[in-house]
């Protein structure tokens, strides 16, 4: 139901898409939640080195870690992590702005870019682990 409310235009366009679970990528997802083809402007924004291989990584995947959380040992990796990440954004910020986002699915989406950006960029260039996330409800301990 939350993605025929965020995503109504979409739907109207390709009402197929409901049905349709190869075309559910990352990029449908951002289109639905965030703006449509707001994740394509920002992919043109980046360098030449990532612009390619990250479009092709949110056409082709359909999970992400979420949260921007990641345990790097080595120092110079996070560095040109950042050195990718944070130019990007700034570029996006003057496509995107602060005054007009209207909702927090648009207000967070430099979050929401990072997100996608970071899972890309450490699988493409880190030898990477995915841990599961687990939480443990401490209110039953109290009790």
């Amino acid at each position: 139901m939350k993605f025929i409310k965020m995503g109504l235009k979409i739907f109207i366009k390709n009402p197929f898409l409901i049905f349709d679970k190869k075309k559910r990528n990352l990029n449908f997802h951002f289109d639905l939640m965030h703006g449509e083809n707001n994740l394509s402007k920002a992919i043109n924004l980046l360098d030449d080195e990532n612009k390619y291989d990250f479009r092709k990584f949110v056409n082709r995947e359909v999970s992400f870690n979420a949260h921007i959380m990641v345990i790097c040992k080595s120092k110079e990796k996070l560095k040109s992590f950042y050195e990718d990440v944070f130019p990007w954004l700034e570029k996006c910020e003057k496509i995107f702005g602060f005054k007009n986002l209207e909702s927090y699915n648009k207000t967070r989406i430099y979050g929401f870019l990072a997100e996608r950006f970071m899972s890309y960029w450490f699988q493409k260039n880190t030898k990477y682990t995915t841990l599961p996330v687990i939480i443990h409800d401490i209110r039953k301990d109290i009790s």
